[in-house]
């Protein structure tokens, strides 16, 4: 018996696409699993990326984290935005989920910019004099007065 080519292509071609498929689908579960677990997506139209981040000594983000002591006084929120142009109008929006003393959904305060030229990477931080009470927190992340990304962190 004789096997025909075009079945051979046929079949690998099938092959291709399903393990393309696999792949497609397994990076998109875990790219979620990895978002869901410190933030949820608002419209998301401006915001590529967001986390919150440790001060580095020196006033600006250092390590990523999701996870603060109450020790770390300054908190720094860090967003990259999709498009650099000037004059997107963000808002950082601090607030207290839950805290051990009993306080819940608080706003702590807002923190408005204006993007310049060509800048895309911007950040808010917000710094405390005394220890943070441990609890839940979050910052909404609005542009142009749309809330785009809101990202949860803890101080534990």
């Amino acid at each position: 018996m004789r096997k025909h080519p075009a079945w051979l292509a046929a079949g690998l071609l099938l092959f291709a696409v399903l393990a393309c498929n696999i792949g497609k689908n397994n990076n998109a579960n875990n790219s979620n699993n990895n978002a869901t677990a410190n933030s949820e997506t608002g419209s998301g139209a401006a915001i590529k990326e967001i986390y919150m981040a440790k001060d580095d000594g020196n006033g600006k983000p250092g390590d990523h984290t999701s996870s603060f002591e109450p020790g770390d006084h300054t908190i720094h929120c860090v967003a990259t935005l999709k498009d650099s142009k000037a004059g997107t109008d963000m808002k950082f929006s601090w607030w207290i989920v839950e805290t051990e003393d009993g306080t819940k959904n608080q706003k702590i305060k807002d923190i408005d910019y204006s993007t310049k030229p060509l800048e895309n990477v911007i950040h808010g931080h917000l710094t405390l004099p005394r220890d943070w009470p441990k609890g839940k927190y979050k910052v909404e992340v609005y542009a142009n007065g749309d809330l785009d990304k809101t990202v949860n962190y803890t101080v534990e």
